[in-house]
C-alpha cells in the first residue's frame, strides 16, 4: 500500500511539475501593456503598519488618502510576489504586473475595507493570481488573472467583498472562487477556458452573482453556487460550458434569473435545494438539457424560454411534485405542459412543445407534435391513461418516458430519432400496441430491471440501434410479453429476415418475440370502426322504424 501510495505522489508531482512549466512557458510569454510605465522590483512584504512607510508608498493610511502601490513589475521566483499581512491602513495595489512561484498578490487579515485591487496583472503562479484571506470588504476590480495553475481569484472568510470587472481566463482550475464570504459581489467579470470552472461561490449565502460572461469552461462549467443560500445569480452568459452552465446546489431560497445558457452542458441545473425562483432566463441548443430540477421541492419556474432542449424534473416522493409553480414556460416556442395531481385531463390541441405529468391518472393525450426537446412525455407515477396518435422525434434523450407508470396505452404513436424510442422504468402493467419506431440511436423500446408485465405487440421497429447492438429493443424486467397473447401476433423487425422462429431481444430477461411478423401492421382506430359498424346497424332499424310508423298513421 504505502509502495502504491509513494507512486502516486511521485505521478501527482511529475503531473504538477509539467503544468508549471507549461504555464510558465506561457507566462514568460505574456507581457504587461505598453501604456504601463513598470519599475521592476523585488517583491513586497507588509506584515505590519510600518512597513508601508519602509517602503516609502505614497499616501498615509487613511480611507481618503491610502497607501498606493503602484506600476511596479514584480517577477520572481518567490513565492509571493505582494504579500500583506495583519494590518489596519488602507492601502491600493493598482497597475503591477506580478508573477511568482506560488502566488502573485496575497492579502491575509487586514482590517475590514481596507483593501482595493485594481488593473494589475497576475500570470503564471502556482496557486492563485489574487488571494484574499479574512479581509472583509475588500475589492477586487478590473484584474487580469491568467494561466495561473489553480485559480484565478481566491477570496475566502472575506465577507462582503466585491469581485468586479476581472479577466481571469486559462487558469488550471476555477477562474474565480469565493468561499466562506456571505454578501459578496461577483459581477461583469470574464471567465473564459478554465479547467475546472468559470466561478464557484460556496459557502457564501447572500452573494450576488451578475453580468458576467463564462465560456468554454471545462468540467463544473461556467458558474456553480454551492451551499450558499438565497444567492442571486442574474443576468449573466454562459456558453459552451462542460456539464454545466448555471449549477444552483445545496442553496434554498436562490434566484437564477435572466440568465443567456447556450452551447455545451445542461443550461441551468438545480438540486438538494429548495424554493428556488428560476425566472425568465433563456437556454438555446445545450447538449443536455435546458432546466434540470432535482430534490428542488417548492421551486418557482416561470417565463422561461427553451430551444432545442427541455425541462427535467426529478423528486423522490410523488407529492414533491405538487410543491412546484411552473407556469408560463415554452419549448420552442410552445409551451410548457406540466401537470401534477390531476385526476382527469384530455389533452388534444397540439399546443405543446414537451409535457410533463406527476400523479395523474385518467389522462389521454392526443394528436401532439413534440420534436427536438428532451423528452417529448414524461409521466411519473401516472396511471390508466392513454397516449395515441402522437409523434415524439428528434428528441436528445426519449421520445417517451414512463417512471413509476401503470396501466398506460402507447397506440399509433411515432417515436423516431431519438435517443430512444421508449423507456420504462419501474413500470407495471402497460401496453404498447401499432407504434413506430424508426431510427433511434439506441433501442427503439427499453423496458429496465424494474419493470414487469408489460405487453409489447404489433409495433412496427425499423432501424433503430442501428450502430450500436444486435436487436432493436431491450428488456431487462421480468414476465415481459412481446407478443399479443390472442392473436399470437408479434412486432415487425426490419433486422429479422428469417421465415420461421424468434426474434431475440437485448437485455438480462434473456426474453423473445415468438411471432415476429413478417410486415408492418396497420392500425385501425377501433373508435371509428365501432362507429361506422353502429351506424351499419342502426340505419336499417331506423328506416324500419320510419315505415312502420308512417304505415300505421295511414291507417
Amino acid at each position: 500500500m504505502n509502495k502504491i501510495y509513494s507512486l502516486m505522489v511521485i505521478v501527482i508531482l511529475i503531473c504538477s511539475s509539467n503544468i508549471s512549466t507549461q504555464i510558465a512557458s506561457v507566462a514568460d510569454r505574456i507581457t504587461y501593456p505598453s501604456s504601463f510605465s513598470l519599475v521592476n522590483s523585488p517583491p513586497i512584504i507588509i506584515t505590519e503598519d510600518s512597513n508601508f512607510t519602509d517602503y516609502g508608498f505614497t499616501g498615509d493610511g487613511t480611507a481618503v488618502n491610502p497607501f498606493v502601490i503602484e506600476n511596479l513589475n514584480i517577477t520572481t521566483t518567490g513565492e509571493k510576489g505582494i504579500y500583506i499581512h495583519n494590518t489596519t491602513k488602507y492601502f491600493r495595489i493598482q497597475n503591477c504586473f506580478v508573477n511568482a512561484s506560488i502566488a502573485g498578490i496575497v492579502i491575509d487579515t487586514v482590517k475590514k475595507g481596507t483593501t482595493v485591487i485594481t488593473d494589475n496583472i497576475c500570470v503564471g503562479n502556482i496557486l492563485r493570481g489574487i488571494q484574499i484571506y479574512h479581509s472583509p470588504n475588500s475589492q477586487i476590480i478590473n484584474n487580469t488573472c491568467k494561466f495561473n495553475i489553480y485559480f484565478g481569484i481566491y477570496v475566502r472568510n472575506s465577507s462582503r467583498s466585491q469581485v468586479n470587472n476581472n479577466i481571469c481566463s486559462n487558469n488550471g482550475e476555477v477562474g474565480i472562487y469565493v468561499r466562506f464570504s456571505d454578501s459578496s459581489t461577483i459581477n461583469n467579470n470574464t471567465c473564459d477556458l478554465n479547467s475546472i470552472g468559470g466561478i464557484c461561490v460556496q459557502d457564501s449565502p447572500l452573494s450576488y452573482v451578475a453580468d458576467n460572461r463564462c465560456k468554454n469552461n471545462n468540467h463544473s462549467g461556467g458558474i456553480s453556487i454551492y451551499q450558499s443560500n438565497r444567492t442571486v445569480v442574474v443576468n449573466n452568459l454562459c456558453v459552451d460550458n462542460v456539464q454545466y452552465n448555471i449549477n444552483i446546489h445545496e442553496s434554498n431560497n436562490s434566484f437564477v434569473l435572466n440568465n443567456h445558457c447556450s452551447g455545451r452542458g445542461t443550461g441551468i441545473v438545480v438540486s438538494d435545494g429548495g424554493n428556488v425562483t428560476i425566472d425568465n432566463n433563456l437556454c438555446s441548443n445545450d447538449d443536455l438539457l435546458g432546466i434540470h430540477l432535482s430534490w428542488a421541492e417548492g421551486s418557482t419556474v416561470t417565463n422561461n424560454k427553451l430551444y432545442n432542449n427541455g425541462f427535467r424534473f426529478y423528486e423522490p416522493n410523488k407529492s414533491d411534485y405538487t410543491t412546484y409553480i411552473v407556469l408560463n414556460n415554452s419549448v420552442n416556442d410552445k409551451e410548457f405542459g406540466y401537470f401534477a395531481s390531476l385526476k382527469k385531463l384530455t389533452i388534444t390541441k397540439s399546443i405543446y412543445g414537451q409535457l410533463f405529468f406527476a400523479d395523474c391518472s385518467n389522462v389521454r393525450i392526443k394528436n401532439q407534435y413534440l420534436c427536438n426537446t428532451v423528452t417529448g412525455i414524461t409521466m411519473v407515477y401516472c396511471s390508466s391513461s392513454l397516449i395515441q396518435s402522437t409523434v415524439s422525434s428528434n428528441n436528445k434523450h426519449f421520445g417517451i418516458n414512463l417512471v413509476g407508470c401503470s396501466n398506460i396505452e402507447i397506440i399509433n404513436t411515432s417515436c423516431n430519432s431519438n435517443y430512444i424510442g421508449i423507456l420504462f422504468e419501474n413500470a407495471d402493467r402497460n401496453e404498447l400496441s401499432y407504434n413506430t419506431l424508426v431510427n433511434n440511436t439506441k433501442w427503439g423500446v427499453v423496458l429496465d430491471q424494474y419493470s414487469s408485465n408489460n405487453t409489447v405487440h404489433h409495433n412496427t421497429f425499423l432501424d433503430n440501434n442501428y450502430y450500436y447492438g444486435t436487436a432493436q429493443a431491450r428488456d431487462d424486467g421480468k414476465n415481459n410479453t412481446w407478443y399479443d397473447e390472442e392473436t399470437l401476433e408479434g412486432n415487425y423487425w426490419s433486422d429479422y429476415f428469417t421465415v420461421v422462429g424468434s426474434y431475440y431481444i437485448d437485455g438480462y430477461a434473456n426474453t423473445q418475440d415468438l411471432y415476429p411478423l413478417s410486415e408492418p401492421p396497420i392500425y385501425k382506430n377501433k373508435s371509428i370502426y365501432y362507429s361506422f359498424l353502429s351506424l351499419v346497424v342502426l340505419i336499417p332499424i331506423i328506416v324500419f322504424c320510419y315505415f312502420r310508423f308512417s304505415s300505421k298513421r295511414k291507417r
